[in-house]
């Protein structure tokens, strides 16, 4: 399994990842799943990216505690204060083509919304797997459900249940 996000929010610490995880890939047998994300860097001369440090620090953390492996990848800061990743996308399409060739897995679930990935999926399907793309009806990719051998379409409904009772 595969998983990729952006930004970690605090609000999610308590979320239950591997529950999730389970949900998704049932009835079939989970082999793994990663966290792809940008790595924060501390500096001491920025409020916001020490709070955004601190804020992944706990998230990674809690993944860890799910059993949950991460990935990182670069993050930047633009001139406009915004902050992008850059080669989260690349680890997680090289790694799903390294695992599907080495016959790992024999479905990857992706949780992203990035297209970038579609090349990736081709080449995972020529080594004979499948990938169920897992995404939401707002913000769904058309081009990862274009390619991808299935679409699942997250509604609130289906992953409330993974937050704590105190967020909802």
């Amino acid at each position: 399994m595969l998983c990729e996000s952006m930004d970690p929010k605090p609000r999610l610490l308590g979320f239950n990842y591997k529950a999730l995880v389970r949900y998704l890939v049932q009835p079939n047998h989970l082999v793994a799943c990663r966290y792809y994300v940008g790595s924060v860097k501390r500096n001491s001369h920025s409020k916001k990216s020490e709070k955004m440090y601190a804020d992944q620090q706990k998230l990674l953390a809690a993944l860890e505690q799910h059993g949950i492996e991460h990935v990182l990848g670069a993050l930047i800061r633009h001139p406009d204060e915004t902050f992008h990743e850059k080669g989260v996308d690349v680890r997680l399409a090289v790694e799903m083509i390294r695992l599907a060739r080495q016959n790992v897995y024999d479905t990857a679930y992706l949780i992203s919304s990035d297209t970038d990935l579609v090349a990736a999926i081709e080449e995972v399907q020529s080594f004979g797997k499948t990938v169920q793309y897992i995404g939401t009806a707002k913000g769904q990719s058309f081009g990862l459900t274009k390619v991808a051998d299935d679409t699942r379409l997250l509604r609130l409904e289906d992953i409330r249940q993974f937050f704590p009772s105190t967020l909802l």
